[in-house]
């Protein structure tokens, strides 16, 4: 007997342990130890029956209030199916039932019952939806839950405000009164979006998740939408929960009120929390230290000369940076960057996945007065803005490096001489949004005329000897007398550089002399950056018969017997120019070879490397015809030894930059290469 009664225990202490393990298992699958699998059930006039899967690692019970409703069973010990049963209805209008589940240790559940009359109706879950003001691009969405038994779609919509807003306010953002609520399917249209509430069972209703988007809110004031929804076919007449005509139903959505913004330092303080908040960026400000102290963001001090001029200015944001962010396309830099009223350098990189995004700026950035250097790099920018030409009134420097424009007229047409008149920066590189593609002879296009590659455009395109328009945006920027920068390296252009002929008319069509003349030389060093300072380049301006004959380095002649008389004076003012890293061709020009800021520029690496390995649409290798990295000579250019103070020695263009440049030791060639690869 005592043997029975022992083994009788290990019995029941190992199913006491099994049914511990079994339930701790359970316990990780079921939330709370009691799950539903529905959370609501649509049921039509009719009356009808549906199942619920009850999962359950506890005991529960169904309670059922109304009397049109059954639940069976009722009660279980674990995991069961549970079945509904609802009577028939001779209402016209609808009723609502909740069936609650309540396990041993109280968690509850419940599902709601919803069954419709015989009356067409529309039902909403929550009439009114409450958002906030701002979010990342994934926050910005809501799920309205839309039960039918008629096929229905949006109407119209009604937008207001409401709050404390005065009229001039009003006025000032009536702009972004409207259209901030999108439909999450093309983010454009949503009045007359269909609902999608398909009635395969004739009029047994339905329910859908309609999902919405929403734009941020700028506005110091609540924003409401009023969303009709209404029947496809007009005729149809809807009725409410009672069985009487009712109109259209309404759906609420009500936008918090963003902070004020106020036009001074704090309000400046403000702009760059909400700016690094909606670029969704990975740096942060820490808002418990003065803003003077945070990285990226300087401050106007009194004795910057802009602030003599402009008194207000004196501790307002004078720089920013924003790095490392997640802007999806559709979206655009936040509105708040035109309240940095006084900013002078904007600076903005590294957007996520940048590569393979066709992103925009947005029209604010337009309306900062005092801007003159910006900086989009990484970001994903196809196309300026509308209005991006009236920065010229101050912009100096433009950094779009790796971006993804499809032409290089895209930018010139909008950012040229005529319309950035102080402009001198201008820094283009590393347009490709592929690293991969070096071979364009294989290449097929788009519907939008762009080379594709896996089914992206490449980058930046042009073919600057055949195609009219890229033709006329690279003469542009080459007539361009006040650039200091210019660097194109790392795109897919092709076609052979302007010869001297094509410079010179090009030259005359845009009213520029086309021969460097007295007016291009200073004494003064203080004009170093936009004269030719001193005797160094003085062989342009001889009269003195010194032609010039420029060889590569196995005597292979170039150009024999150059003049001065025969240099077309190309971007005179010019000390940095890159085109490597392209898919150019042809011969290198004399206004190119005998630029006096030749030398500056790094020519073997910046100017003859094109792309290795690389073939242009035709098939033709890159790289130039009769210059290339390793054959170029600087013989011609400043000779092989050092001339004292001497600027005309035989043979020799510019002698005296040979004490600059030789004696100065050699280029670090790998690191001007890897400045103009794509940024990650």
């Amino acid at each position: 007997m005592k043997y029975i009664k022992f083994l009788t225990s290990l019995l029941v202490l190992g199913a006491g342990m099994l049914a511990t393990s079994c339930s701790d298992n359970d316990d990780v699958t079921v939330p709370g130890g009691l799950a539903i699998d529905k959370e609501q059930i649509e049921i039509g006039a009719e009356g009808g029956s549906a199942e619920l899967a009850v999962s359950a690692t506890q005991n529960w019970v169904g309670s059922v209030a109304e009397p049109w409703l059954m639940l069976t069973p009722a009660n279980g010990v674990g995991s069961a199916t549970a079945k509904v049963v609802v009577d028939s209805t001779l209402m016209n209008g609808r009723r609502t039932a909740d069936i609650a589940f309540i396990g041993d240790n109280g968690q509850r559940r419940t599902v709601s019952i919803v069954q419709f009359g015989f009356g067409k109706q529309i039902a909403l879950n929550e009439p009114v939806v409450e958002i906030g003001n701002s979010g990342s691009y994934d926050e910005r969405a809501f799920q309205s839950i839309i039960t039918a038994n008629v096929e229905c779609k949006i109407g119209s919509i009604e937008y207001s405000y409401e709050g404390n807003i005065t009229e001039a306010e009003k006025a000032e953002y009536e702009s972004e009164r409207e259209g901030w609520l999108l439909n999450s399917k093309n983010e454009d249209k949503l009045t007359g979006a269909n609902l999608g509430i398909v009635l395969d069972r004739k009029a047994r209703p339905r329910s859908v998740k309609f999902q919405f988007r929403w734009n941020m809110n700028i506005v110091p004031a609540v924003r409401v939408a009023k969303v009709h929804l209404v029947p496809v076919n007009a005729d149809d007449e809807l009725v409410d929960a009672d069985g009487n005509k009712t109109a259209d139903v309404v759906l609420t959505v009500r936008q918090e009120a963003a902070p004020r913004i106020e036009d001074n330092r704090a309000g400046d303080s403000l702009s760059i929390i909400m700016i690094n908040q909606k670029l969704n960026s990975m740096a942060t400000f820490d808002t418990s230290d003065n803003m003077r102290n945070w990285s990226g963001v300087t401050l106007w001090e009194a004795t910057d000369p802009f602030v003599k001029q402009h008194p207000e200015a004196l501790g307002r944001v004078r720089s920013v940076k924003f790095s490392m962010f997640n802007l999806k396309p559709g979206e655009v830099l936040p509105k708040e960057v035109k309240n940095l009223k006084y900013l002078e350098t904007f600076s903005l990189a590294s957007n996520d996945n940048n590569q393979i995004r066709n992103m925009e700026l947005g029209e604010d950035i337009c309306e900062l007065a005092h801007l003159k250097n910006l900086a989009i790099q990484a970001y994903g920018l196809v196309k300026l803005p509308a209005n991006f030409k009236k920065l010229g009134k101050t912009l100096e420097n433009l950094n779009l490096v790796s971006n993804n424009f499809n032409r290089l007229s895209d930018i010139t047409k909008v950012v040229n001489a005529r319309n950035f008149p102080h402009l001198h920066t201008l820094t283009l590189y590393a347009q490709r949004r592929t690293d991969v593609c070096i071979n364009m002879s294989g290449l097929s296009k788009n519907g939008d005329d762009n080379y594709v590659y896996n089914n992206y455009p490449i980058g930046m395109y042009g073919n600057i000897s055949s195609d009219y328009t890229e033709r006329q945006a690279f003469l542009s920027l080459l007539t361009w007398d006040n650039l200091r920068v210019l660097e194109l390296s790392y795109c897919f252009l092709e076609g052979e550089l302007p010869s001297d002929e094509d410079m010179d008319k090009a030259l005359e069509a845009a009213g520029k002399p086309t021969r460097y003349t007295a007016a291009d030389f200073s004494t003064n060093k203080a004009d170093w950056q936009d004269k030719l300072v001193g005797d160094t380049c003085k062989w342009l301006l001889s009269k003195w018969d010194n032609p010039i004959t420029c060889k590569q380095k196995d005597g292979t002649i170039v150009y024999e017997d150059v003049y001065p008389t025969q240099v077309p004076r190309v971007l005179p003012k010019c000390r940095q120019l890159s085109l490597n890293l392209n898919f150019f061709t042809g011969a290198v020009p004399k206004w190119l070879l005998f630029h006096p800021r030749l030398v500056m520029w790094s020519p073997t690496v910046m100017l003859f490397h094109q792309t290795d390995r690389g073939f242009d649409t035709a098939g033709n290798a890159a790289g130039f015809s009769n210059m290339a990295e390793d054959t170029y000579s600087a013989e011609y250019y400043y000779g092989t030894k050092d001339p004292g103070s001497k600027w005309e020695v035989p043979g020799v263009a510019y002698p005296l930059y040979y004490r600059a440049f030789v004696a100065a030791g050699d280029v670090d060639e790998a690191a001007l290469r890897a400045k103009y690869k794509r940024s990650k």
